[in-house]
């Protein structure tokens, strides 16, 4: 083999491996806020949202899973804490919670509602000046599906290190 020709096999060698270790996912930055988070393409599709700045939506391709990522400015002031308590308060839904870590500058709010799992985290990031929020909902039939789906869709999920 030539010297050419060995260099030629290298190369779509390493293309070919590249190809295959490239998981379909999407990474996408939001251009107002600036959060990034990811999907997978074969799993999610984006679909019409509520006309706010900021939201993404999406929708799993059967319909049984609903993803939303999103942010906002808090203009209203509220602490982690605060919105924790607003969001419990004034949202139905919450009735059967199973996991509800939090830290200084963020909350997870998880459990059942219905024949659903819920999977819900925020973040507050700006010195608490943005609010960022990713919401998943899913059957719990298809809990070894989506569990590890989500798992790495909310390590993903960061907040702008820009600050409006």
């Amino acid at each position: 083999m030539t010297k050419i020709g060995l260099i030629l096999l290298i190369y779509l060698a390493s293309i070919s491996t590249a190809s295959a270790a490239t998981p379909p996912w999407a990474v996408e930055r939001d251009p107002g806020l600036g959060f990034r988070f990811s999907y997978p393409r074969d799993v999610f599709q984006r679909t019409g949202g509520d006309g706010k700045p900021s939201f993404h939506y999406f929708v799993s391709s059967d319909a049984d899973a609903k993803l939303m990522v999103g942010a906002w400015n808090n203009e209203a002031g509220q602490t982690p804490s605060e919105f924790k308590r607003w969001l419990l308060a004034n949202t139905d839904g919450y009735d059967e919670m199973t996991y509800v870590p939090r830290g200084r500058s963020w909350f997870v709010i998880s459990g059942y509602r219905g024949d659903d799992i819920y999977y819900e985290k925020v973040m507050f990031s700006c010195a608490g000046r943005v609010v960022n929020v990713f919401a998943i909902t899913y059957p719990k039939d298809l809990r070894r599906h989506y569990d590890p789906v989500v798992e790495q869709m909310e390590d993903s999920f960061r907040p702008s290190n820009r600050c409006p």
